[in-house]
């Protein structure tokens, strides 16, 4: 028996049984043996696609006995650079690259250049890191609707590194102040299983228990579920704006509300949705109320480096008041090395990057952004009509412009390896099957939607027709997707980590 052989007669186990047959299965030699066999196989995949430069370049081991030239330097990373933006730059790339316009590039490129020394943790010695921040976040929370409620009129914020560092900012933050207030040593939090990633390391993290809720038939969060999963040690309940799986928008007032009403917290995660749903709504589109408007949320994570076209690196995690953000703070008072003190979880940052953020959305400003949304909006509504007359796959859910494609009858998989043969580099998603786009500005140019929708349409045929392929990465995603052994999986992506740090 092989592991597919196993997974199907075991994928009816509920988790926990799962987690229980697997540790016992896991001392049994041949099941170690077959095991392992499936490891190696797996990684030597996905090690051929992370590393495409191991007989292209020298590796360096140990540092040289004397410095290279910064001539050779330069031209080495110059070649590398030109191999991989080649894609990205043509709009074949799910998400990843927002912007991508070349003068945009080179302007935050400037800006980095000239702030590459600072540091926010010197305020003293960097005081434009602290006019950049502070403005950063007061724009950033009047787009989500700081001053417009009395209720709103106290929301302040923090500078991460990204969406994964505001979530887990928020989340330390409820789970001290729950602590600290209410005397939970046991803190819950409610979570929908589309939320983001980053909510289970928090909870792994900070040692906070995960109560999952399962999504309607819609692909929104239940909000019976939600209400029934809270009791005495809930300390916070997660939505998202949209999720990153299928792009779609929880019912982000009720669970709020339902919030409000336990006095517990109620986080958005807009890191996706920030710089987006704000002027989708002034452009007249049917976007619900997500943000600090509702009285019921305390707490949100909005990504600039994102749809809000800053260099990597930034994101900002917002709170309904000072009281909450303390929190989060860190202070360290009887350190011999003195007093010390820093807002998130690093300690040095770069500053550069919060000044290149700050530049980024003053030189886009509400113009340039609402002539982005417009154009993602127009482009996702072009290949949404385009899947309508694709036989074998469909749209889930009814997103805006993050778009995840399945089907009842091809092996959505297989069709995920084509399209990456034709260069597309698209999102890989399970429970259930299917795959995503995030469009982003890349994918308003001409003619790719048009070239989405034809090379769909063909890939679809083509599985069709010739199912069952062995090659690629179609087998993995299909024994990620149905093996009840998650630890197995765990363990093959630590070992895929493994790999990325292998010289």
């Amino acid at each position: 028996m092989n592991i597919e052989e196993i997974s199907a007669k075991l994928s009816w186990l509920p988790p926990s049984a799962a987690r229980f047959i697997e540790k016992r299965m896991k001392k049994i030699p041949a099941v170690k043996k077959m095991i392992a066999e499936e490891n190696a196989k797996t990684i030597q995949v996905l090690e051929h696609s992370s590393k495409p430069y191991a007989n292209k370049f020298e590796k360096h081991y140990s540092l040289p006995s004397s410095g290279i030239s910064r001539e050779i330097i330069l031209d080495e990373i110059t070649t590398m650079s030109n191999l991989e933006s080649g894609r990205w730059k043509d709009g074949y790339v799910s998400g990843g690259i927002y912007h991508g316009d070349a003068e945009h590039i080179e302007f935050l490129n400037k800006v980095y250049a000239l702030q590459s020394q600072s540091n926010p943790l010197h305020s003293d010695l960097f005081p434009s890191a602290s006019k950049f921040e502070a403005e950063v976040i007061s724009m950033v929370a009047h787009l989500h609707g700081k001053g417009k409620e009395s209720h709103s009129k106290d929301v302040c914020g923090a500078i991460t590194s990204g969406g994964t560092e505001s979530i887990l900012c928020a989340m330390k933050s409820y789970r001290d102040r729950a602590r600290e207030e209410r005397g939970i040593t046991e803190p819950e939090m409610v979570v929908p299983v589309t939320a983001h990633a980053a909510f289970d390391k928090a909870c792994q993290y900070f040692g906070i228990k995960q109560v999952k809720i399962p999504i309607t038939a819609d692909y929104k969060v239940d909000v019976q579920a939600a209400k029934r999963a809270i009791n005495n040690n809930t300390i916070v309940i997660v939505g998202s704006a949209p999720t990153f799986p299928h792009g779609i928008i929880d019912p982000i007032k009720e669970l709020s509300d339902l919030a409000l009403k336990h006095n517990i917290g109620f986080h958005t995660d807009c890191c996706l949705g920030g710089f987006v749903l704000p002027f989708a709504e002034k452009l007249g589109y049917n976007i619900p109320m997500v943000d600090f408007r509702l009285p019921g949320v305390t707490s949100m994570s909005v990504d600039t480096h994102k749809y809000g076209y800053a260099a990597k690196g930034t994101s900002v995690v917002l709170y309904r008041d000072e009281e909450l953000r303390h929190y989060q703070f860190f202070t360290c008072t009887d350190w011999p090395g003195g007093l010390y003190f820093s807002p998130t979880l690093a300690g040095s940052r770069p500053g550069a990057l919060s000044a290149s953020c700050w530049a980024s959305l003053l030189t886009m400003g509400e113009e340039g952004y609402l002539r982005a949304t417009k154009s993602i909006f127009e482009t996702a509504a072009k290949i949404k009509e385009g899947v309508k007359a694709i036989p074998d796959v469909k749209i889930l859910g009814e997103p805006d412009w993050i778009l995840a494609f399945a089907s009842d009858t091809v092996n959505i998989y297989e069709v995920l390896d084509l399209m990456g043969k034709k260069n597309w580099n698209l999102n890989g998603l399970h429970k259930p099957a299917c795959f995503h786009i995030a469009l982003t500005l890349r994918h308003t140019q001409p003619g790719v939607a048009e070239r989405f929708i034809s090379d769909l349409k063909e890939c679809v045929a083509y599985v069709k027709a010739n199912p069952g392929s062995k090659e690629g990465l179609a087998p993995v995603y299909g024994v990620a997707a149905a093996l009840p052994f998650r630890g197995m999986i765990s363990d093959i992506l630590k070992s895929y980590l493994d790999v990325i740090y292998k010289v």
